[in-house]
């Protein structure tokens, strides 16, 4: 199961996740959680087992998921994307 809960976030987050200000993270973050424990309790994932084999809760995870994502949207050394 862990590897099918651990995929069902993975494909949650790519289609959810994306970049907001610096400021907004810590509350998307809560959002993001809040939406995806929803999400995991309709589809029968236990989040707990998530964030066992995570090491972190989900509103962390979702930190760090925004804090890549806006990486990731930032324009590379030079102005290209």
């Amino acid at each position: 199961m862990s590897k099918l809960a651990l995929d069902a976030l993975s494909r949650w987050v790519a289609e959810w996740v994306h970049p907001v200000p610096a400021a907004a993270i810590p509350k998307e973050a809560a959002r993001l959680a809040a939406e995806f424990t929803a999400y995991a309790k309709d589809a029968g994932i236990d989040t707990e087992h998530i964030e066992d084999e995570l090491g972190e809760d989900l509103v962390s995870f979702m930190e760090d998921a925004l804090v890549e994502a806006a990486e990731s949207d930032s324009p590379s050394p030079g102005g290209t994307r």
